[in-house]
């Protein structure tokens, strides 16, 4: 079967990645304006009269070709493949290396999982094309609570201002990400980085205090009224002399009272004195359990990982 498969990474680049399998004689020939070089060689190309790259021809039936990167390119060059007979695909065989279509998936998944706690589920309970029997419920709905192991879920940090919010963002950063001021309003706009919570990475937002503002300011709050609606986790920070904010309908939350050397915020789940404290481990742990439950990880069930399930229409 002649497939072509998109595999350009989703953040910004200059370089896309077009997988080609099946036929690659009828398929590239036209395109190319010759036939495709040997298996193992690079060579540059002329992909038709709209653009220039590389193409690499790992096996007798499987090249990748490297056009500009830009949407329009990368779906031009698609189009023309398909012109040649070959199908749009999602599963390609994307690594040369794999023994079948199903462990090609494997390793595909294995290399955008961001998580390492993934990495020993995938490989002892990711369920492999050729398994018989079909997922039950509760098996689908367990693996899709584990898939927050391959892309980072939204942790937002949300607080009135002067609560230690930024503080502890550049603390959980090991760096100075985050302005630090006694002066309210100091942070004006979000920032993120991604942050290892007991085996979960996350993706930490650090956004700007909530309070009556103007201007600027009242601009970035209020750019940041959908994050506090779509967040994965609503992180509610407050030092012991202020209230939590309201937590959002249908949001998890976690509270967290910041500045305990002076005392701790009796609303608080978790209470961290930063930067003076030495570990994050009771925080990165509560962050975890908010997100992927101990026994979702313990269970010797299968896991039906997005790759898998789309191929078997579950």
């Amino acid at each position: 079967m002649n497939t072509v498969s998109i595999r350009t990474s989703r953040t910004a680049g200059a370089i896309g990645l077009v997988e080609v399998v099946g036929d690659l004689d009828a398929l590239l020939t036209p395109i190319l304006g010759r036939p495709p070089a040997s298996v193992g060689q690079l060579r540059r190309e002329s992909f038709g009269d709209f653009d220039d790259g590389l193409v690499y021809r790992f096996a007798e039936d499987g090249a990748f070709c490297f056009p500009h990167a830009g949407p329009m390119v990368v779906r031009m060059l698609v189009e023309a493949l398909v012109a040649q007979g070959a199908a749009t695909t999602q599963h390609a065989a994307a690594f040369p290396e794999a023994a079948c279509p199903t462990e090609s998936l494997l390793l595909a998944t294995l290399a955008h999982a961001t998580s390492p706690a993934a990495v020993d589920l995938l490989l002892t309970r990711g369920v492999r094309l050729d398994d018989a029997a079909l997922p039950s419920p509760q098996d689908l709905e367990r693996s899709r609570r584990l898939d927050v192991l391959l892309s980072p879920p939204t942790v937002a940090i949300f607080g009135p201002p002067n609560a230690g919010k930024s503080t502890l963002f550049n603390a959980l950063a090991d760096q100075q990400l985050a302005l630090v001021d006694d002066v309210a309003g100091t942070t004006r706009d979000h920032l993120e980085q991604q942050w290892l919570a007991d085996g979960l990475v996350v993706r930490l937002v650090d956004t700007a205090g909530v309070r009556e503002s103007s201007g600027l300011e009242a601009d970035a709050i209020r750019h940041q009224s959908d994050l506090f609606q779509t967040a994965d986790l609503v992180l509610l920070v407050a030092n012991p002399d202020q209230a939590f904010l309201p937590a959002p309908p249908d949001r998890p939350t976690l509270k967290l009272g910041l500045q305990s050397d002076r005392g701790l915020h009796p609303e608080s789940e978790v209470s961290l004195s930063v930067p003076q404290e030495k570990t994050f481990q009771e925080l990165a742990v509560a962050i975890r359990t908010r997100l992927l439950r101990d026994d979702d990880l313990r269970h010797q069930g299968p896991w039906w990982y997005p790759a898998v399930r789309a191929a078997r229409g579950v």
